[in-house]
């Protein structure tokens, strides 16, 4: 498989949508009101700001090998979970440290469905099976 080259999908990201530029800094005070026990609707904001960007980067993760849709799914869990790792001081800016977390988790998630998906190699052949005497 390492050998063979593979059809280039290439991605129109104009056409995916979305809202407002993808690669606009969210305001670090939606975060920290994220971050809140009441910060639902703050969080569900964020999910809707980086959509475009998940989108991508599950398309991009999942390389025709795995569900791109099913990758989505984890890289929005993983954006709830940068959320709660995000320091608002911290100089990185929260959309950058986001994706980066969410293509993490993604990439895991590939290798791990990948792994699962392997059949077993068979056993080593010995030398008393090949028939020679």
């Amino acid at each position: 498989m390492a050998g063979k080259n593979k059809p280039v999908i290439r991605l129109d990201y104009a056409s995916l949508g979305g809202a407002g530029t993808p690669d606009a800094e969210i305001d670090r005070a939606l975060v920290k009101k994220a971050k809140g026990l009441f910060g639902r609707q703050a969080r569900e904001e964020i999910l809707q700001l980086v959509d475009h960007n998940l989108r991508i980067v599950a398309a991009e993760v999942a390389n025709r090998e795995v569900n791109p849709e099913l990758l989505y799914k984890i890289g929005q869990e993983a954006m709830l979970e940068a959320i709660k790792a995000y320091k608002i001081k911290q100089e990185e800016g929260f959309r950058e440290f986001a994706v980066a977390f969410a293509r993490q988790s993604m990439f895991l998630a590939k290798n791990k469905m990948s792994q699962e998906s392997a059949p077993p190699a068979p056993p080593p052949i010995r030398k008393d099976q090949l028939g020679s005497e």
